[in-house]
């Protein structure tokens, strides 16, 4: 339970796991930080009321404290009243200034944090006494005392209208001191007599850091009603060994691609064909000029190309960005364009160096301003863009470096903007991506990158939590690929795994909470990947749950590499959980995963286990840390090296090559024919196997199992010793020489899209029939 007192100025707050001591209230108003002329404090609700008035300016702001029902959780919010006759400009309101020492936990020393930027960059756990530890984040941090096992959350619950900022100290021997955390009103101007609420704001106590991150995601997806897409896209980019710039030219390439999806990827659910940039004609900002040379078709002929082969058009955006290349344009929306603090407009970027400007040497390359997201003249012709977009056929695009117009949530606060009845940062930012939203149609996909990530709820369907992974780039001399179209192993390259696997452990909680996280980007595994890196890029892919382009030339793959992406999907709809998160700190990376998976015909449990390191890497997996019986015995099997791994409790031993990855299945072991796995996808059995059942009467194990028409593939039982096969015939029949049990392997034939399987069986001790055997 959470205690609430009002105790020498400030609140005092308790619980079993941890304190927030002295927590005070402050507020900026009228270019000043303020001093409160009166102070009330009552009880309300179960809480505490705090009402802070001041004199010049003259405001009131009423202060709500409560513990939510049944929750170690404590919630703020308020209100601010302008008192005065005229204006009053907002600065920071402070909801948290607590001195500290805070605790969390009974002794300090392991204390860790995971923050929650307002962009999207690499999201490790850092140690808080570590020096590189950022002190601050956008939106919470996330508190763990890994030694007493005792987690503290402190962040906002709402963050779409003012700048959030969660501020933390770390005091001499690791532990946790002040804490502040602030919304900023930037100068917005409360009119007279007018009220305006803060965010919400929220501190958590408790044991498990996992169960308050869900919780926040749930709280704070109450609070901005996001958007629901339910199948997670798949889709087509090429760019890994198609080069349509300088090799071949885009157009014939996509289609040649959207053909070859049809016939060699057929009914595995890839709908969408995304043109990266090849469609603009001179630079960004000048969107609607369709390049002839790279597409001679026009749009809406190649739009309706790709619509008969039963694919959705998408395309790459940087909505902010306008090129200074771009001279007329750049005139003709001179006002419209954010301006820096010395008056001249901000540079976002400074090169643009793809295509023709790429060509020139770098002192002459043109750079990239960004449009005022609350201006008319921006606004319009971003409309008028993404309605041209969507007569010619675009329901797909991929939103890039918006935080050129996100202001103080990222990198690039403006100086001012042009409507000041919005507030700095996230209201003119979600303004701004409604208006787009509203123009391209509720049916179209909006996927985000290189900007903010929880700011985008509401509006966006999905956002890209880590790096551009396996994406490749064409071969321009300037580019770091040339002479190449792709990078191989290297996993902490910014287009390797390592990055997009921290971020997909990071921001696993948020995935269908507040939109889809997209964390594996572009599925690359074609030849010459090593195929140890092909298989950890489809295991990345295969557990995130989420959207997938596919990198690879559809058209020319290496069969055996087609064959990897099959097994990624369908996709299912859930994320694996990370279950070593806390355990490793920067720089280091989690890399044991886990998935529980129900079904109408069992449950089961897939664990990946991942090795970036240069040698065999033996992990000791608890089994409690997953939530099953320690007590209990499983069967346990593993996906890319299809070997039975045999009878595990209390604890599963990995073993992992180096820059490798195992996944493994583990079912309890109920003493009878069970699923043992599949070869046909990561999951093995969630995704392709529909029933599967046991009859003890008839002592026969049969099941039936969906793949796309044409597909083949295997499924695996484990018998106990006690059994042997009744009707052998067209089954491949093991023994395990540990344990007596038979490994069995059912090949199955989809020529209709489904396959079935029966195999009956006898007791061991039990004589064959031979009137029964088929000797034709």
């Amino acid at each position: 339970m959470v205690s609430i007192r009002w105790q020498s100025g400030a609140l005092q707050v308790r619980s079993e796991s941890g304190a927030v001591r002295d927590w005070s209230f402050a507020l900026e108003a009228g270019g000043g930080r303020l001093r409160p002329q009166r102070t009330q404090v009552s009880r309300a609700d179960g809480g505490l009321e705090v009402t802070l008035t001041y004199a010049r300016p003259a405001l009131a702001w009423q202060i709500a404290v409560g513990v939510l029902d049944g929750e170690d959780r404590v919630a703020v919010t308020s209100t601010l009243r302008n008192l005065s006759r005229r204006p009053v400009a907002l600065g920071r309101a402070f909801l948290m200034d607590a001195a500290g020492p805070q605790r969390c936990g009974s002794r300090a020393g392991d204390l860790v944090c995971l923050p929650l930027p307002g962009h999207i960059r690499p999201r490790p756990v850092y140690r808080v006494a570590d020096p590189d530890c950022p002190r601050s984040s956008k939106i919470k941090t996330q508190f763990y005392e890994r030694r007493s096992g005792s987690a503290l959350q402190v962040g906002f619950l709402t963050f779409q209208r003012a700048n959030t900022e969660v501020e933390h100290e770390a005091i001499a021997g690791g532990g946790l001191g002040r804490l502040r955390a602030w919304c900023d009103f930037a100068g917005w101007e409360l009119a007279a007599g007018a009220s305006t609420a803060t965010e919400e704001f929220t501190v958590a106590f408790g044991c498990d850091p996992y169960a308050q991150l869900e919780r926040w995601a749930d709280l704070a997806a109450a609070r901005c009603a996001p958007r629901r897409w339910e199948d997670a896209p798949v889709g087509w980019v090429g760019w890994a060994w198609v080069d349509g710039f300088t090799v071949e030219r885009y157009q014939g390439v996509a289609l040649r691609n959207a053909r070859a999806i049809r016939e060699r990827l057929a009914g595995f659910g890839v709908d969408y064909l995304w043109v990266s940039l090849g469609n603009l004609a001179t630079a960004p900002g000048d969107w609607l000029n369709w390049n002839r040379e790279l597409f001679p078709d026009d749009p809406e002929v190649f739009a309706g190309a790709l619509r008969r082969l039963g694919f959705a058009l998408g395309l790459w955006c940087g909505p902010f960005w306008v090129c200074s290349s771009l001279t007329a344009l750049c005139r003709e929306l001179d006002d419209a364009l954010l301006r820096g603090a010395d008056g001249a407009p901000m540079v976002v970027r400074s090169e643009w160096q793809f295509g023709a400007a790429g060509r020139l040497p770098r002192a002459e390359r043109p750079c990239i301003y960004a449009l005022d997201p609350s201006h008319p003249k921006a606004l319009a012709r971003l409309r008028e863009a993404f309605a041209t977009y969507r007569r010619w056929g675009v329901r797909y695009y991929m939103l890039d470096f918006l935080h050129a117009g996100a202001g103080n949530i990222g990198e690039f606060p403006y100086a001012q903007h042009h409507d000041r009845r919005l507030v700095a940062g996230p209201e003119v930012y979600q303004g701004f991506l409604r208006a787009l939203r509203e123009a391209a149609g509720d049916d179209t996909y909006f996927l985000t990158s290189s900007g903010p990530s929880v700011h985008n709820a509401g509006v966006v369907d999905a956002i890209r939590t880590g790096n551009d992974f396996g994406e490749g780039r064409p071969m321009y001399p300037e580019s770091y690929f040339y002479p190449a179209t792709y990078v191989i192993n290297s996993g902490e390259f910014w287009t390797g795994p390592q990055f997009a696997l921290r971020n997909q452990a990071s921001a696993w909680y948020l995935h269908r909470r507040l939109f889809l996280n997209d964390s594996g980007n572009v599925l690359t595994v074609d030849k010459p990947i090593p195929i140890s890196d092909a298989q950890v890029h489809a295991t990345i892919h295969a557990l995130s749950g989420g959207p997938t382009m596919l990198g690879d030339d559809i058209d020319r793959i290496d069969p055996e590499r087609l064959a990897l992406i099959t097994k990624t999907l369908p996709r299912p709809r859930a994320v694996a959980v990370p279950v070593d998160l806390f355990d490793h700190v920067h720089p280091e990376c989690p890399r044991v995963f886990h998935r529980a998976v129900a079904c109408s015909w069992g449950r089961f449990d897939v664990v990946a286990v991942y090795n970036f390191g240069p040698g065999l890497l033996t992990e000791s997996v608890d089994l409690a840390r997953l939530g099953l019986d320690p007590t209990a015995t499983y069967l346990a099997w593993e996906f890319w090296d299809e070997r039975y791994v045999g009878r595990v409790r209390g604890r599963l031993e990995a073993a992992v090559p180096p820059h490798a990855v195992r996944v493994y299945r583990l079912v309890r072991d109920e003493d009878r024919p069970q699923v043992l796995g599949t070869d046909m996808h990561v999951l093995m059995g969630e995704m392709e196997i529909a029933e599967a059942a046991w009859d003890a009467a008839a002592l026969t194990f049969s099941g039936r199992a969906l793949r796309p028409a044409g597909q083949r593939g295997s499924v695996f039982v484990h018998v106990p010793s006690r059994l042997r096969v009744a009707s052998p015939r067209g089954v491949w029949i093991s023994k395990d020489a540990r344990d007596a049990a038979l490994v069995l392997r059912c090949a199955l034939d989809f020529a209709e899209g489904e396959a079935r399987w029966s195999l009956r069986f006898a007791p061991l001790g039990a004589p064959l029939d031979m009137s029964k055997l088929d000797l034709t």
